[in-house]
């Protein structure tokens, strides 16, 4: 069992992402924008880190690049699913460690999860 953190606005796919995850046998917890992600992680190191683009407050981007840049967090995972146009070079130029574009299968979602989390 993983612990995932789901930081997605969209409080209905967040929801949706998380039931899946659970049904894996993930501990999910979410956060509905960037900023409280941003204190969550200060606190908390999940395993996996779910990471919207756009979102209130702070970005997701902006998430990103602090997780990216700070010791204790730089080696920690990311999926990054987004429907941001340029989503997947955002994601490649931050160093996140897959993208999503969206809307997701839940099939491909569920592999990519299940990928990162076997390395």
């Amino acid at each position: 069992m993983a612990s995932i953190l789901i930081v997605e606005d969209d409080l209905e796919l967040q929801h949706l992402l998380g039931m899946v995850l659970e049904r894996m046998g993930h501990a999910v917890q979410g956060s509905p924008d960037g900023l409280d992600a941003l204190y969550r992680l200060r606190e908390e190191k999940p395993d996996l880190v779910i990471l919207d683009l756009m979102m209130p407050f702070a970005s997701g981007d902006a998430v990103l690049g602090w997780i990216r840049s700070t010791k204790q967090l730089k080696d920690m995972r990311v999926l990054v699913v987004s429907a941001h146009p340029n989503g997947e070079i955002i994601a490649s130029q931050l160093e996140a460690d897959l993208f999503l574009q969206k809307p997701v299968d839940i099939h491909v979602f569920r592999d990519a999860v299940t990928s990162l989390l076997a390395v």
